[in-house]
């Protein structure tokens, strides 16, 4: 896969303030910079790592998240960039599989599921096109506050330290969200069950049809097709168990992994297994304070549900649109912030919440297929109300200046 010329903010050009400076450029941040830039605010977003470059992910979009990259103009660059869409969801509980074929609504026409490479880069493209400058290879290594009140960042620039003032300040880093840990937001929600996975990509598989198999207590396994004619094939066990198995030895015990589960290796006979393997030993799941004087939290930085549910990324898209009319109300429409980042967070709240306790049961990894097919079937309610209060949304948001 070719990687396009860094097309990020020189460093010398960073402004000394804006409306909003967002900490992390992958899917929660760079699609919040891009919706508060076409909504008309000075932006800066902030990356760590390297424009374009890979990261750890679950890559499923659900119909949610599909919708909004419809709205936002960007779902023809993700097909453009040869992501497969996903018409068929096999559900694997016991010897007999569940098969879903998935009906088009609107431009919705499947599910789709990059690889980072592609879907990170589009959305940096897209906010530095509406506005926004976005810098690389810069860390946020401390924040700037008065009188309790978040002020600004400090960066650190090849070992220069600069300072640049924000009104607000959002932390887009992530499940150890520097933000969060230095404003030291509280948690208010957290689960106690986390699955382990490992994952790695194949070639030779159908590039149409998505696989989910709860066919065993104590793991899960399946195959989500996306960029490159690649399919990612995913491994889920209890974290004592990677512990034990994965640590030292992640690309044997993976493949130890498959090779229990008989359907899985039939699927692999005449694939063939092209590595780029990565490992999460588990976090539970969480939901910290979404705001405070000065700053906010979006994607995992703020709300973090297990892996099982591949559904991270529609959270980052669903919490940038969110907060993105929070900010905008306070910033230009002179709103009250507490009442404005308080309704963020309540409707934050009210979708994880319809999530929480069929994530945490599929998390587990010990229910029989019976316990398994009613976790699934309890994620359609909130599926549901997410692309339905997606798609009720004044298109005013959505659409450049």
């Amino acid at each position: 896969m070719t990687t396009p010329d860094d097309i990020s903010l020189p460093t010398s050009a960073i402004a000394p303030r804006y409306d909003v400076v967002v900490v992390g450029a992958r899917a929660a941040g760079a699609s919040t910079a891009m919706l508060l830039a076409r909504r008309g605010l000075s932006v800066l977003a902030v990356d760590r790592s390297a424009y374009g470059s890979d990261t750890h992910s679950t890559h499923s979009l659900a119909r949610a998240g599909v919708l909004q990259l419809s709205r936002w103009g960007l779902l023809d660059q993700l097909r453009a960039a040869g992501t497969p869409v996903t018409r068929t969801v096999v559900f694997r509980y016991d010897d007999e599989p569940t098969v879903i074929g998935l009906a088009a609504d609107g431009d919705v026409d499947g599910l789709y599921s990059p690889r980072r490479t592609v879907l990170d880069r589009i959305l940096v493209d897209a906010a530095i096109e509406a506005g926004a400058d976005v810098v690389h290879g810069v860390s946020v290594v401390g924040l700037r506050s008065s009188d309790g009140q978040v002020t600004g960042v400090d960066l650190d620039i090849s070992g220069e330290r600069r300072h640049v003032d924000a009104a607000w300040v959002i932390g887009a880093d992530g499940v150890r969200s520097r933000v969060a840990a230095q404003v030291g937001a509280p948690v208010i929600h957290q689960d106690h069950v986390t699955s382990s996975n490992i994952y790695a990509y194949w070639t030779g598989l159908p590039d149409d049809v998505m696989e989910n198999h709860y066919d065993a207590i104590g793991r899960a396994v399946g195959v989500i097709p996306t960029n490159d004619g690649e399919t990612c094939v995913w491994v889920a066990i209890p974290p004592q168990r990677f512990r034990a198995e994965a640590r030292g030895d992640l690309n044997g015990a993976y493949h130890r992994i498959i090779a229990e589960s008989p359907h899985l290796t039939e699927m692999l006979r005449e694939a063939t297994c092209n590595g780029g393997y990565r490992g999460f030993a588990g976090t539970p799941g969480f939901r910290r304070q979404a705001y405070g004087p000065g700053w906010a939290l979006v994607g995992d930085a703020g709300y973090f549900k297990d892996p099982v549910s591949a559904h991270g990324i529609t959270d980052a898209f669903i919490g940038a649109e969110l907060l993105t009319d929070a900010l905008v109300e306070i910033v230009v429409d002179g709103a009250d912030a507490d009442e404005a980042l308080g309704a963020y967070q309540r409707q934050r709240d009210e979708l994880a919440e319809m999530l929480t306790a069929p994530v945490a049961a599929l998390a587990g990894l010990d229910l029989d297929a019976d316990g398994a097919r009613a976790a699934f079937r309890g994620l359609n309610p909130a599926l549901r109300a997410e692309f339905e209060l997606m798609a009720a949304r004044p298109a005013r948001v959505l659409v450049d200046a």
